[in-house]
């Protein structure tokens, strides 16, 4: 066997190890990010099941922590096609940072609030709706950090003016 062939197969042995360590770091990644959600945060939205264009309409987010000691609400993520019939005028408490931009499919709004222990923290969004159509996308809300999100999937149902 020539010395170049015995180098191109190295070369593809390398490749295939790198590929397979890659390709398992990733997965076990994605199984970890999967499986990261905060123990002890539940979350509850309430928002009118009848929306018409042109109405403006509040989301409640409450997000109640079952612990004994104090979590932190870090932020609050709204993936683009729930937001692709409305546009968010406002919330109340007010987030530390929200520029307005929907970047890389979501829209991140940093609060960084104390939830109490055994206690809440409620967000009124103050939405107006747009476009009619059925919107339906992920809502994250982030505890303790980036990285422990409690996902849930959301769907507003908007109707043509009468």
């Amino acid at each position: 066997m020539s010395t170049g062939i015995k180098i191109l197969i190295g070369v593809l042995v390398a490749l295939l190890v790198l590929g397979v360590t890659c390709v398992g770091g990733i997965t076990a990644f994605g199984i970890w990010f999967v499986n990261n959600t905060p123990e002890g945060i539940t979350l509850d939205f309430d928002y009118p099941d009848n929306i018409v264009v042109g109405d403006e309409f509040e989301v409640t987010i409450t997000v109640e922590n079952l612990f004994d000691e104090t979590r932190m609400l870090y932020e609050l993520d709204f993936y683009a096609p729930i937001l692709d019939g409305v546009s968010i005028i406002s919330f109340d408490p007010p987030p530390a940072t929200d520029d307005g931009q929907v970047i890389f499919g979501s829209r991140t709004i940093a609060f960084n609030q104390q939830i109490p222990a055994e206690g809440e923290i409620i967000i009124v969004v103050t939405m107006a709706a747009e476009q009619a159509g059925f919107y339906t996308g992920d809502v994250d809300v982030s505890i303790d950090g980036i990285l422990s999100i409690h996902s849930t999937t959301q769907t507003l149902v908007i109707d043509e003016a009468p």
